[in-house]
């Protein structure tokens, strides 16, 4: 017997027919999914670093991001790298690369997927944006091509080791998300990171890989914290998830994405700055369980994919350093992944990252690293080596 699927995109009564499926296929898609990710896991993430190492530089980089203890890599799949073109055409031996090499040695991966290529790009952020990379956080015009994106990257790896899916990085900010604002808004020319519009494309994607690659989970996207914000930056993660919530489809996600950095502070520290702290505790508004129990995601496993601390930057002056010493680095890694897993729901915590060496020489973001730029061990490497040993 055929039935209609019914996907919620938008709060209230907005409703999106997508296609007749069968009545086996409408309950592989609507059940919840009961597959999680094991406890007890952490992970080194690596964005799209690996993708154009040579063959021995990444087999050795693997070696020891497996030594350090780490079961799981977060890796970009790019879509303006894949389809960089049009939508016919798809280039995936970067990624063949990666996903054969990381399974080789017993990596799982966390593929996220993100990004716009130019000719997918919607018009009027098209307009607004100064350089090609800044157009590349532009959302896409259309939710149909992004899906089909993610539906042949579920496909392609399938039964592989790409075992989760990341919808979008910090899709709060506006440098990673761009949606143009109406013509009409009093501010003129300006994009925003847009809870509604993204949660259209997510669904959307996530409703292919859930029907493709069932056995595979589902994440959102990784939220950034951000405790001040001012227009055009984006919204705090406690706001942003307030109004994405009530928008997504449950059924199609197995965990919320955060990034919960506490630098320069412990993570066990109550402070306004603390977004590990904000995961379960503290006040009800900031409290991101509290809001995902609010909004029928309460079973959901919350996914920490970014963590750590930066060891250089520009200024030690400000209420929030830009950076914090070697030796606290140290302290927040093994603190993290002590604390991580006494929080009640949670799946991997994913620092960033295992070295300098990798990392863009920008600001403090080259020295989230593990290792500093010549390779040698900074204390947080034996931190998550003996964190992870511990688990």
């Amino acid at each position: 017997m055929a039935k209609s699927l019914l996907l919620y995109i938008s709060g209230g009564a907005k409703y999106l027919i997508v296609g007749v499926l069968t009545a086996c296929m409408l309950l592989q898609v609507l059940v919840p999914h009961t597959q999680a990710a094991a406890k007890h896991e952490v992970g080194i993430s690596t964005g799209a670093t690996l993708l154009r190492m040579k063959d021995r530089t990444l087999d050795r980089r693997l070696i020891d991001i497996e030594r350090l203890g780490a079961t799981w890599i977060r890796v970009d799949f790019n879509w303006p790298a894949i389809q960089p073109h049009n939508a016919k055409s798809y280039d995936w031996k970067i990624y063949d690369r990666v996903v054969r090499v990381a399974g080789a040695h017993n990596l799982k991966i966390l593929g996220t997927l993100a990004y716009t290529p130019r000719w997918a790009q919607e018009p009027r952020c098209a307009k607004l944006v100064i350089t090609l990379a800044a157009g590349q956080k532009c959302n896409p015009k259309s939710t149909e091509a992004f899906a089909r994106f993610a539906r042949s990257a579920a496909l392609r790896y399938k039964g592989k080791n790409v075992r989760a899916w990341e919808i979008w990085n910090e899709p709060n900010l506006s440098s990673y998300w761009k949606t143009a604002q109406p013509p009409n808004n009093p501010v003129r020319n300006a994009v925003h990171a847009d809870p509604v519009a993204y949660a259209k494309f997510a669904n959307a994607a996530a409703y292919q890989i859930r029907r493709n690659a069932p056995n595979t989970l589902v994440i959102t996207g990784g939220l950034a914290p951000l405790w001040e914000p001012k227009y055009p930056k984006g919204l705090r993660q406690s706001d942003y998830l307030a109004q994405l919530l009530p928008r997504l489809n449950p059924a199609l996600f197995d965990g919320v994405g955060i990034h919960p950095y506490s630098w320069p502070t412990l993570p066990d520290r109550a402070v306004i700055h603390n977004a590990f702290h904000s995961v379960d505790q503290g006040r009800t508004r900031f409290n991101l369980r509290a809001i995902m129990e609010k909004n029928g995601f309460g079973a959901k496993q919350m996914w920490g994919t970014e963590y750590g601390a930066p060891t250089n930057g520009v200024s030690r002056a400000h209420e929030r350093p830009d950076h914090v010493s070697e030796a606290l680095q140290a302290q927040i890694i093994a603190g993290g992944i002590r604390n991580w897993y006494a929080k009640p729901n949670v799946g991997p915590l994913i620092v960033h990252s295992d070295s300098d060496q990798w990392l863009r020489k920008r600001k403090n973001e080259n020295s989230f690293g593990l290792r500093r730029t010549d390779g040698t061990q900074k204390p947080a490497y034996r931190a998550f080596q003996n964190a992870a040993k511990g688990l």
